[in-house]
């Protein structure tokens, strides 16, 4: 299956870029720079927006994780489930998901968000904020066209759920696979911060159906 890889280095003070230019040598790798830092939503809108630019409308446009904790193993099992879905989410909690070594506080925070958001906005899934996602590339375009520079305006980690909800609004259709989510294969200190993170993903709660 031909592929190319859209690696958006977020202004990283360590060796992530040098680590991305070594690979793109071997690799079909294509390194966008932001100069500094600014956050999940700019790098998944950034990412995006140049998926949207360069693909065609039978395409698929994975997003996930690069800190290991999203297997690439599983990306056939989200592109497979594509015929019958325009996005695909990678869930830790259908039958058959699973997420080890994750602190207690992240779960908890993690089942609270997932239930709230299912009753707000009358989803019937299980891991809306499940960054690991399978989107079919006519859907991308279609969203990136109506929102522009707009298609995420959330810097944290509440950017996920905010572009699923501008896919839904935009009429797309969502499934869910499961996948194996090992948090213990992450490298280095975690990024989020628990209480910000609450109070925006509460804030785009609160907003309901106007994302």
């Amino acid at each position: 299956m031909p592929y190319r890889v859209i690696a958006v280095d977020d202004g990283s003070l360590d060796r992530t870029g040098e680590i991305l230019k070594d690979l793109s040598s071997d690799y079909p790798v294509e390194i966008l720079v932001h100069q500094t830092n600014l956050g999940l939503g700019a790098a998944l809108r950034t990412g995006l927006m140049q998926a949207a630019e360069e693909s065609f409308d039978d395409d698929v446009v994975i997003t996930m994780d690069s800190d290991n904790t999203h297997d690439p193993k599983e990306v056939l099992n989200l592109v497979s489930a594509t015929r019958r879905a325009d996005v695909v989410i990678g869930s830790r909690y259908v039958t058959g998901g699973v997420q080890i070594n994750v602190p207690a506080h992240r779960v908890v925070m993690s089942r609270v968000i997932n239930a709230l958001v299912s009753r707000v906005y009358g989803l019937s899934l299980k891991d809306n904020t499940s960054g690991f996602r399978c989107f079919k590339a006519c859907l991308v375009k279609k969203v990136c066209g109506k929102f522009g520079k707009h298609l995420i305006e959330q810097s944290g980690f509440v950017a996920s759920l905010e572009l699923l909800l501008k896919a839904v609004n935009s009429g797309g259709v969502v499934s869910e696979v499961p996948i194996l989510l090992d948090y213990g294969k992450k490298e280095g200190k975690s990024k989020m911060r628990l209480i910000s993170t609450v109070l925006n993903y509460l804030a785009l709660l609160l907003k309901r159906k106007q994302v």
